[in-house]
C-alpha cells in the first residue's frame, strides 16, 4: 500500500502555477462529481487544475498564507497540502493548494478537528455578559445554566464557547470527528455528540472497516507527524486553532494531512507552546499534541 510523498506531489503540481482561473465548465463537472467536502468545508474549495484546488479566503490579509509559507520551509511540510500560490480572481481571493483527493479512487475520508478548543483567545477576551448567548445556551440545553447565570440571564462568550464544546470530545479528548465519508456512501456529518473514547473508537472501527494495513499505515503516518510537529520551530510559536487532520485511504493508498490554518496565529513574544499543557486564558495552549496522543492511542486500540 502506497503512502504519498511530498516530493511526488510537488513534481505533479508544477504545471498548475500557470493557471489564472478555475477549470473549464466541462472539467469542473467531472471534478465536482468526484469531490468530497465534509463538515465545515462546504463551499470553501473549488477544483482548479488537474491536481490542485482553490480555497476561498474572506480577505486579502490571511493568516493561512503566512502559515503555509513558513511550514513549506520546514521538515513538517510533507504533512500539509503543498502550497502553490495566492490567487486573486474576479474580485475574490484564493489559496492554491494540491488536491489531496486527486490520487485516490472512491476513498474513505475522515475529518478530525484537533485541539482542546476551537476558538481563539481574542474571541473570548471580552468579559461582558450577554443575554443573547444565554438564550442560545438554554435553547440547546435548558438545564445548563447555573443559579447565578439564571438570576442574571446572561453569560460571557467564553462561557458559551466552552459550553458548546463540552458536548463533544473536544473537551474530553482534545479532538473531535467532524465528518466521515465511507466508500460508496454519503458523508456522515452529524457527529458532534460523539464524546467518549468508546464512541470515538466505534466510529474509527467503522471507518477502518477491518483494514489492519490501513490502521498500521495511519499510525505510522501520525507518529511521523507528531515527531515533526514536536521539532517544528513554527509550531512552537503558533497556536493552532480550528485545524483539522484529514485521513484518507482507498484500496491502494493511505494518507493523513494537517489542513485549515485560517486561525493559526503567532503567540506573543516570549511564549513557547508545548501543545499539551492545559489551556488557561493568556497561555495560548491549544492541546493539539494532547489530541494527537489520544487519537493515536484510540487507533492502536482499534
Amino acid at each position: 500500500m502506497d503512502i504519498i510523498s511530498h516530493e511526488w506531489r510537488l513534481e505533479k503540481l508544477k504545471s498548475a502555477l500557470d493557471l489564472v482561473a478555475p477549470a473549464t465548465d466541462v472539467f469542473l463537472k467531472y471534478r465536482q462529481a468526484k469531490w468530497i467536502q465534509l463538515s465545515g468545508h462546504e463551499g470553501a474549495f473549488f477544483p482548479a487544475g488537474p491536481d490542485t484546488v482553490w480555497k476561498k479566503r474572506m480577505s486579502k490579509d490571511c493568516n493561512e498564507v503566512s502559515a503555509y509559507r513558513q511550514i513549506m520551509k520546514e521538515d513538517v511540510r510533507d504533512m500539509v497540502p503543498v502550497f502553490m500560490q495566492e490567487v486573486e480572481y474576479a474580485g475574490h481571493y484564493y489559496i492554491e493548494l494540491d488536491d489531496l483527493l486527486h490520487r485516490f479512487k472512491d476513498p474513505c475520508v475522515m475529518d478530525i478537528k484537533m485541539g482542546c478548543r476551537t476558538f481563539q483567545e481574542s474571541e473570548v477576551s471580552n468579559s461582558t455578559k450577554r443575554k443573547d448567548l444565554y438564550e442560545k445556551m438554554i435553547s440547546l440545553d435548558p438545564n445548563e445554566p447555573t443559579l447565578e447565570e439564571r438570576a442574571v440571564g446572561a453569560i460571557t462568550k467564553l462561557r458559551y464557547m466552552q459550553f458548546r464544546e463540552s458536548s463533544s470530545s473536544t473537551s474530553t479528548c482534545a479532538f473531535r470527528i467532524e465528518g466521515i465519508k465511507l466508500k460508496h456512501s454519503e458523508p456522515l456529518i452529524n457527529l458532534k455528540k460523539v464524546k467518549t473514547a468508546d464512541e470515538i473508537r466505534s466510529k474509527m472501527q467503522e471507518f477502518l472497516h477491518g483494514n489492519t494495513h490501513v490502521k498500521l499505515a495511519l499510525i505510522k503516518r501520525l507518529q511521523n507527524l507528531r515527531e515533526k510537529f514536536e521539532c517544528s520551530a513554527f509550531f512552537r510559536k503558533h497556536e493552532i486553532i480550528g485545524s483539522s487532520l484529514l485521513l484518507i485511504y482507498d484500496e491502494q493508498t493511505v494518507g493523513a494531512w494537517m489542513i485549515d490554518f485560517a486561525k493559526t496565529c503567532p503567540v506573543p513574544d516570549g511564549l513557547v507552546l508545548d501543545h499539551r499543557s492545559a489551556w488557561r486564558v493568556g497561555n495560548h495552549e491549544d492541546g493539539y499534541l494532547t489530541g494527537l496522543d489520544n487519537l493515536l492511542q484510540i487507533l492502536e486500540e482499534c
